[in-house]
């Protein structure tokens, strides 16, 4: 069972570094920056893909991936590198990948309660006979518990 709940785990975390990168590659190219290589896990590839400007892999350990942009290290003087980036884009980008994960954990918390009809609250809904407390200086069915 305990190989059930690591491979759960590793499934989890994979997922939301990808998740996390992929923030960074989509602030990336809305600012303008290219993205050398998107990268799903580390160590050697096993599934690559590459268009015009960016290379896409999927790698064999699923513990990481990354988001190479041009630039990221030092300038190579294009001027869609990071380094010729104002503030403000770097900021943007750099952000992406937390701001996704945010995201994230909101849409999980949304579809766990997307089902749900009712919420339990602390009230009172009735009283055992001869309960000394109960009445109009005391407690009434409706009442609802507040906590401190």
């Amino acid at each position: 069972m305990k190989i059930v709940f690591i491979l759960a785990a590793i499934f989890i975390f994979g997922f939301l570094i990808a998740i996390h990168e992929l923030g960074h590659f989509l602030a990336a190219r809305l600012c303008g920056v290219r993205v050398n290589e998107f990268s799903i896990g580390m160590g050697p590839c096993i599934w690559h893909r590459e268009t015009e400007e960016t290379q896409y892999s999927i790698r064999l350990l699923p513990i990481g991936g990354f988001c190479a942009l041009e630039g990221q290290d030092e300038d190579t003087g294009d001027e869609r590198c990071l380094a010729r980036q104002g503030f403000w884009k770097k900021f943007v980008i750099l952000a992406g990948g937390s701001f996704m994960n945010f995201l994230t954990g909101i849409v999980i918390i949304a579809i766990l309660f997307a089902g749900a009809s009712s919420f339990y609250v602390d009230q009172v809904s009735g009283f055992s006979e001869g309960f000394p407390l109960e009445g109009e200086n005391g407690l009434m069915v409706g009442d609802v518990f507040y906590k401190s």
